[in-house]
């Protein structure tokens, strides 16, 4: 059964590479796809164990922020009287699941303003941008989704 796993995971991303390559660069796309295969068997991450119907209202939230944290840095860097106020921050876990806590350090970086250093002992240690803005809220809405995703017993 693992195996499967390993070989659908691996098509897996392979497929998402295809799509966002136009199905070109392949001797990239390859070992990429091997070093995502292999992270996720570390991370216990199995096809089956993910909850599908969180799925469109985790690429929702994700995309949307995306698209606003390339926006916000983009603004940031054409304008540059607008507020930049960075600081080191902290992110207290709720999540107690390893596999949602490593998600969550390696995704943050994505968001708008917001760089993830590392976490440990239930703290993710952040680098925001503009320490004033609502980092916090928007993190702590893809830890929730991560670990609806992940199929994680919410308490």
């Amino acid at each position: 059964m693992r195996v499967l796993n390993v070989v659908f995971s691996f098509c897996f991303w392979l497929g998402i590479w295809a799509l966002l390559s136009s199905a070109e660069g392949w001797a990239f796309g390859i070992p990429l796809a091997a070093i995502a295969t292999f992270a996720g068997y570390r991370l216990e991450l199995r096809i089956g164990s993910l909850r599908w119907q969180a799925i469109p209202a985790f690429l929702g939230f994700f995309l949307r922020e995306l698209f606003s944290g390339g926006w916000d840095v983009a603004r940031r860097a054409l304008h540059p009287r607008l507020p930049v106020s960075p600081a080191w921050k902290t992110f207290a876990l709720t999540s107690r699941d390893p596999r949602v806590c490593l998600l969550l350090s390696a995704m943050v970086g994505l968001l708008p303003g917001t760089l993830s250093s590392h976490y440990e002992d239930q703290t993710l240690h952040v680098h925001a941008l503009d320490q004033h803005q609502d980092w916090g809220k928007t993190v702590a809405q893809l830890e929730l989704h991560l670990s609806q995703l992940l199929k994680e017993q919410i308490a």
